[in-house]
């Protein structure tokens, strides 16, 4: 894995690399706009994620991608990547798209968009610096062990559509349902407070129009302090979904609101794909945290 500074140190030659690496290829994609250097620098104003003290530390690699995957990124309609107020890494906007040990992303340029334009995406016909995803995915693993280790869980399972949950950490041994209702965390006015899904089998939300299948934050909870650790793939069906979603397989995002993080694994986990193939697009916006 990439130390801080040397992952830093990449960012900055990415304008560099990539305009020998077009000069090599080409052309390469011709659809796809010109390449404009970097990330921009970071928005202004503080960001709106206060990280609890029991947050999982995604760490300087891992925490600027919104989209991470192992084989690919698929998407369907006119979704967006962006990022919160105030959510950057080392002066990098945490709107990232990566892709690694696999290099396909399909379906942005047209029709999807990065805040950060076309040099955001970390895949072939994008940007080329294989270092970047390759990093990011050494952190995932560390961060889905750490999310994995976590003591101390209360058991779920089944339906938790309905509920409501307050900070804490919340295991399931199997697959975990979210549609009979709306699942509700309560940050009891701390927007500090950490809620993580230890969770051995699928995820999945099922929309059950306004009443079922969507995630609701309250009382101060925050999208960067929640984690869900999916032990296999995750489905995200309901409209709106929160969180960073740390999963060993696929990641499919069907909700029209995710704010949160869909990183699955590579290959030291289960060389997972995202997938968005809401007709209408998705808003996929990083919370930010570290």
């Amino acid at each position: 894995m990439l130390n801080a500074p040397y992952f830093l140190h990449v960012r900055r030659l990415v304008a560099l690399v990539t305009l020998a690496s077009l000069a090599a290829c080409g052309c390469g994609n011709c659809t796809v706009p010109a390449f404009t250097g970097p990330p921009g620098p970071g928005p202004v104003g503080a960001s709106t994620c206060r990280q609890g003290a029991a947050a999982i530390v995604l760490g300087p690699a891992l925490a600027p991608f919104a989209i991470l995957a192992g084989a690919t990124v698929s998407n369907v309609g006119n979704t967006l990547v962006t990022y919160a107020p105030g959510a950057l890494t080392g002066g990098i906007n945490d709107d990232l798209i990566g892709v690694w040990p696999g290099s396909s992303v399909t379906g942005f340029y047209p029709p999807g968009t990065d805040t950060d334009g076309t040099n955001a995406i970390y895949a072939v016909g994008y940007n080329p610096t294989t270092a970047v995803p390759q990093a990011a995915q050494g952190a995932l693993t560390t961060a889905f062990n750490a999310a994995a280790g976590k003591p101390g869980a209360t058991t779920v399972a089944g339906d938790i559509g309905g509920r409501t949950l307050t900070a804490g950490v919340y295991k399931s041994t199997s697959s975990l349902l979210i549609q009979s209702g709306n699942l509700t965390l309560n940050g009891g006015g701390n927007p500090q407070s950490v809620f993580i899904f230890q969770i051995a089998s699928s995820l999945t939300t099922v929309l059950d129009g306004a009443a079922g299948g969507n995630v609701i934050l309250t009382n101060g909870a925050s999208p960067c302090n929640i984690y869900w650790q999916v032990g296999s793939s995750a489905t995200l069906g309901g409209a709106t979904f929160y969180g960073n979603v740390l999963a060993y397989s696929s990641i499919t995002i069907n909700a029209t609101t995710f704010t949160g993080r869909a990183l699955a694994g590579g290959s030291a986990l289960g060389d997972g794909a995202v997938s968005i193939p809401v007709v209408g697009g998705s808003l996929i916006t990083n919370p930010g945290g570290q």
